[in-house]
């Protein structure tokens, strides 16, 4: 009976976190049997072993520094939509995420991209509606048990962000305060150096009608600096729970407030639920959020992007 109830809540929690809203990792393997709720009925006289003991501070750090930390993950997860006829529009979405840990070192990187097009209905062909791509590389290194220093870049290009190029460069510290390979939660706090590179149709000064303003040589008038550095201070929380074979969330929110402006700040959230549908292959929902307070003029300051993806785990 109590197999049978295990089986049925399993099933229905990956009925109902696979519709959520929220890209992922396929979850870790949780080993099996060390719950206790297995062991058999005695003849009356069962006691607790141990009782009135606790366990002290001292016996837990030491419990999770046995633990093997060591990881090795690659995912790769893909979706997408096409609708012909009447409403005419085509989507893709794709990531690739590897992450890598032996002793006090990790190397994470993530690369992503998304497309949208979208037809018009006197018009052949479409009119793309989404375009960006983006990566990441970070290296830690662990100087404590529950301490790691990092360094991190991050590159987008973002079309309708009026981006050809934002480069990051984070150096930073971050403080785990659940450190194991299959539950994570931990915080950040550094410094954020932002070069951009826009793009000139963004920065271009345009009439009602959207045409150039051109000044008395003929030449366009500039609304904003091709290129724009900013100096932030980084402040980071992040979660990963792949305590279940079945289904895992990730999600964190990295908040950065300009050094220079002080009423000029960032906002990026990422979100993923992952249901396993079969050894290696998940689906997978996510929801992405970037607010900017002071993007360029015309653009608006809010972007978000759900998506349902197949994720697959190599190892």
């Amino acid at each position: 009976m109590n197999a049978r109830r295990i089986l049925a809540t399993s099933l229905a929690l990956v009925i109902v976190t696979a519709g959520g809203d929220a890209l992922a990792q396929e979850p870790e393997a949780v080993p099996t049997g060390t719950t206790g709720v297995q062991a058999p009925a005695t003849s009356g006289s069962t006691e607790l072993a141990d009782q009135g003991k606790f366990a002290k501070a001292d016996d837990i750090l030491e419990a999770e520094a046995e633990e093997d930390k060591d990881v090795t993950d690659l995912t790769v997860s893909a979706g997408g939509i096409l609708s012909t006829g009447n409403a005419r529009s085509a989507a893709a979405t794709g990531a690739l995420n590897f992450r890598l840990r032996r002793d006090r070192h990790e190397f994470t990187t993530i690369f992503a991209g998304n497309y949208g097009a979208a037809g018009l209905d006197d018009q052949e062909g479409y009119e793309t509606t989404v375009a960006n791509v983006q990566g990441r590389m970070r290296y830690d290194v662990f100087f404590a048990e529950r301490w790691s220093a990092f360094l991190m870049f991050t590159g987008r290009n973002d079309r309708f962000q009026g981006l050809d190029m934002r480069l990051n460069i984070d150096p930073g510290v971050a403080f785990h305060i659940l450190t194991k390979k299959n539950h994570r939660l931990w915080v950040e706090a550094g410094y954020d150096f932002q070069y951009d590179i826009r793009r000139y149709d963004a920065i271009i000064e345009r009439d009602d009608e959207g045409n150039p303003v051109l000044d008395m040589n003929g030449n366009t008038n500039l609304i904003a600096d091709k290129t724009s550095t900013v100096h932030a201070a980084r402040l980071f929380a992040g979660y990963s729970n792949h305590l279940s074979e079945q289904v895992s969330f990730d999600t964190g929110v990295e908040y950065l407030q300009s050094l220079l402006a002080g009423d000029t700040f960032r906002i990026n959230w990422d979100n993923a639920v992952t249901a396993q549908l079969v050894q290696n292959l998940s689906l997978s929902a996510t929801f992405t959020l970037r607010y900017e307070n002071h993007p360029l003029p015309d653009v608006k300051k809010l972007d978000t992007i759900s998506a349902m993806n197949l994720v697959y785990r190599f190892f």
